[in-house]
């Protein structure tokens, strides 16, 4: 277990350095990204993809009445999300190595870059923090050190609408966390304990309030209907924070949060289920409408990441109804749209790299000059789509079997629902596709450059691989999962 513990060190580390040595912090943020990668896929093959965990007692609480252990946690949920949180935070920071230039047509950027660096390794470090914390307590420390980053990262430019949205951010996250630190003092005040499986030990009427209390703070972070205006907003950040923030972390943890509680608590009842039903098919609804109103491709793909968070939540949903079919299949989304998502927003970065442009109706026949950027975006769209075989089928494959396996109309109606979303994005996004990568092209991108820098290219082509085959990494976790729950 000293490869997690590792795991969890080196980006802190890391992010001390790189603010420390400005000048050569793109070399160190790489270094630590790759080194954390690294040591997450060996505590990941040290674990033997079995439920693990350790545990270091620290005597800082002696004034409660309880004891407090406090460790890492390495099991087949966490070992999804640090794929995620690892694999990607690396690539994003190599992407940012050409990304952040003054020849980025769309935003010209200059260094030192310390503090940037600074900011992608602590956010790459917290996110190892929710997804191997032993606890609620535990994992609340490192849930709002991501709220911190978010806002930094998302007000980076330091424009007016820049920092307008990350206070935003910051403040409606932060609104989630007011409900989860409500929730750590019922559990402490009913059961004297914060452990993932508390709720289970509560009473009736106290396990509905907790649970309601940490699913509010979850919907704020993954930006679920009330709280998820913030996240089509961020996306001011520089595209490869976006990348970040959709595909591996902020918006990752509040669907982990309640990927956890499902998993370790065995008596949740039908109105726990309903209460992340309603509002999970009701945000997926909301978002593919919005589709139809955005110009801007980034902002597009923030609208889908919202849609693609309430399917997650949805198979949890239906997961506590009874369905492991849509439980697990939810849990397998988690890498399935990570993946995709990422590649779908570093190739749309690489268009506004080039053409200084995000605009549906300026850009068109992308495909003339830039194959790699439209192939990258062509399968990430196939995959969040659901288009067979590529990865997004097979996860949302299962949350629909799972709507349909269990005797509950409230769980009938939401896989029709969840259908007609699907639907109604597959029409939408291949509008896009075609506008804007086929056809005569457009005067921004006839007067593009060709020039794309190696960092940019070799990112996009690892993401592309990794995902087509994000099914067969998933697949053992999600084996392990169905075996058990």
């Amino acid at each position: 277990m000293d490869f997690l513990a590792l795991t969890l060190i080196m980006p802190f580390i890391g992010a001390l350095l790189a603010y420390l040595f400005k000048n050569k912090a793109e070399f160190i943020s790489s270094l630590f990204s790759l080194i954390t990668l690294l040591f997450s896929i060996f505590s990941i093959f040290e674990t033997s993809f079995s439920k693990v965990k350790i545990y270091y007692t620290f005597s800082l609480f002696k004034w409660l009445s309880a004891e407090l252990n406090f460790g890492l946690l390495c099991d087949p949920l966490t070992s999804i999300l640090l794929i995620l949180i690892t694999v990607i935070g690396f690539f994003v920071i190599f992407y940012s190595q050409g990304y952040l230039s003054p020849l980025n047509v769309e935003h010209q950027f200059y260094k030192p870059y310390g503090s940037y660096y600074f900011l992608m390794l602590l956010f790459i470090g917290a996110m190892v923090g929710i997804v191997t914390a032993v606890n609620f307590l535990q994992l609340f420390f490192f849930w709002e050190i991501t709220t911190l980053c978010s806002w930094a990262l998302i007000s980076y430019t330091k424009e007016k609408k820049a920092l307008f949205s990350g206070l935003k951010a910051f403040i409606m996250t932060h609104i989630g966390g007011i409900g989860f630190l409500i929730a750590l003092a019922l559990m402490y005040y009913q059961a004297k304990s914060f452990d993932f499986s508390v709720i289970d030990s509560l009473s009736s009427s106290s396990k509905f309030i907790v649970f309601v209390l940490l699913f509010f703070a979850a919907t704020a972070k993954s930006a679920q209907i009330p709280l998820f205006t913030w996240l089509p907003d961020a996306m001011v950040a520089p595209t490869p924070v976006s990348a970040y923030l959709h595909a591996a972390a902020m918006v990752k943890a509040g669907v982990y949060l309640m990927a956890r509680i499902y998993l370790s608590n065995y008596y949740l009842t039908e109105n726990e289920a309903f209460v992340v039903g309603i509002i999970a098919i009701s945000t997926m609804m909301l978002s593919v409408i919005l589709y139809y109103f955005q110009d801007d491709l980034k902002k597009l793909l923030a609208y889908s990441t919202v849609g693609h968070l309430g399917y997650i939540f949805l198979g949890v949903s239906l997961g506590i109804y009874g369905s492991k079919t849509a439980g697990v299949g939810g849990i397998f989304h988690v890498i399935n749209h990570g993946f995709a998502k990422g590649l779908l927003f570093l190739s749309v970065g690489g268009v506004a790299y080039v053409t200084g442009s995000k605009s549906i109706k300026e850009l068109q026949g992308v495909s003339k000059k830039f194959p790699l950027f439209t192939g990258c975006f062509l399968i990430g769209m196939f995959a969040i789509i659901g288009v067979p075989p590529f990865s997004g089928f097979w996860s949302k494959f299962m949350i629909f079997t799972g709507a349909f396996e269990i005797k509950n109309l409230s769980a009938n109606v939401f896989g029709v629902v969840a259908i007609l979303e699907s639907i109604l994005a597959f029409c939408w996004y291949i509008f896009v596709g075609h506008k804007v990568f086929f056809g005569e092209a457009s005067e921004k991108v006839m007067k593009a450059s060709n020039k794309v820098p190696l960092s940019m290219k070799f990112s996009l082509i690892m993401l592309l691989i990794l995902s087509l085959i994000s099914p067969l990494i998933g697949y053992p976790f999600i084996e392990v999962l169905v075996g058990g729950r």
